[in-house]
């Protein structure tokens, strides 16, 4: 769970829809939706991948190598164009300085839109990105959460 690409979008900054695909290692993958109608989402989906076979060529597939490029602490960050591995994690200070900039306290306990409380336990996927699990068990990557289940808002359990 912890290993998986996150391909995520936004129309909007104040989140009120997205498409999320997650990609497992073995290829499968899954789409959550909030917000936008499935049909839509097809259409946006088949559109992307249409313009990722007309860019590929035909050529044989040979991917490059893995950039783990960050921005500066002062390069401002388009959030269209923000980079999951654009965060930089603090973990002295628990604290999560997300691709747009924003910080985020983890030593808090943080609400969902459906009354739900997340912890960070300390863990990270295997870009940085903080991973929070639910009162429920269920666990996400923080950016996913904030796609599916926001906005978040704190609840209790450190310093504000």
């Amino acid at each position: 769970m912890t290993d998986r690409h996150i391909i995520g979008f936004d129309p909007g900054y104040d989140g009120d829809a997205a498409i999320v695909v997650l990609v497992e290692r073995d290829g499968s993958y899954s789409v959550r939706t909030k917000g936008v109608c499935d049909h839509l989402a097809a259409d946006m989906l088949r559109g992307i991948a249409d313009m990722l076979d007309r860019r590929h060529g035909p050529f044989p597939c040979t991917p490059p190598p893995e950039q783990h490029d960050r921005p500066a602490d002062d390069e401002p960050i388009e959030y269209e164009h923000a980079d999951p591995r654009g965060g930089r994690l603090d973990r002295d200070r628990r604290v999560y300085r997300d691709p747009r900039g924003d910080s985020w306290d983890l030593s808090l306990t943080w609400g969902d839109e459906h009354d739900r409380s997340w912890r960070w336990q300390g863990s990270t996927d295997r870009l940085g990105e903080p991973i929070l699990r639910a009162d429920d068990g269920e666990v996400q990557p923080f950016n996913v959460l904030r796609t599916l289940y926001g906005p978040i808002t704190p609840l209790s359990g450190g310093a504000a």
